[in-house]
């Protein structure tokens, strides 16, 4: 009689255990943490040239009275990088561009060219490619040809839907971050 017993709470607990480790709420849940991102930069340099330029913009416009002004040579070729930074902490400041890098197929840049004729921006050869081999356009070649003088917007898109539109809508996804650069080329 008592080995039924015992039988019979092992079965109930295992039951139990069973019922438990079925139950919905204890499914994993898949949360994405939106990147905060308070600065950009653009790392510029002159084909030909060693040293590149630094140029930063933060977020929502916070250093509007120091707009950056990216100064290029017409008839040029430039190849830019951009990095994305968390600095609300000045004493920890995270590079997000490695978590980018890292979730290729979650993230592409846009670069919105506004009042410039005469900038064309593509993918560097060694850009970071997404899994379907699609530049994520973090590394960038910009030819100039007239003088012309107006802005480039960079967008950091989340889980874009198409990685070939031609305008942020038509890309799709989530905005992370969106800045301007003032570009001149003389």
């Amino acid at each position: 009689m008592l080995k039924i017993n015992y039988i019979k709470q092992t079965v109930t607990l295992y039951a139990v255990f069973f019922a438990l480790g079925c139950s919905k709420d204890s499914e994993p849940k898949q949360i994405h943490e939106e990147e905060v991102i308070t600065r950009v930069t653009l790392s510029v340099k002159k084909e030909g040239s060693s040293t590149p330029v630094l140029y930063h913009r933060n977020d929502h416009h916070e250093d509007s009275q120091d707009e950056p002004r990216i100064a290029l040579d017409s008839h040029s070729t430039y190849e830019v990088e951009v990095s994305f930074y968390n600095t609300s902490n000045p004493s920890d400041i995270k590079n997000i561009t490695e978590e980018v890098q890292e979730e290729a197929d979650e993230h592409q840049v846009f670069y919105e060219i506004i009042r410039l004729s005469g900038i064309a921006i593509t993918a560097a050869a060694d850009d970071i490619k997404d899994s379907s081999g699609k530049p994520v356009f973090l590394k960038t070649v910009w030819k100039t040809s007239a003088p012309t003088m107006g802005e480039i917007r960079v967008y950091l898109i989340h889980e874009p839907t198409s990685k070939t539109g031609s305008t942020p809508a038509e890309i799709g996804g989530e905005t992370d971050v969106e800045v301007d650069f003032y570009v001149e080329v003389e």
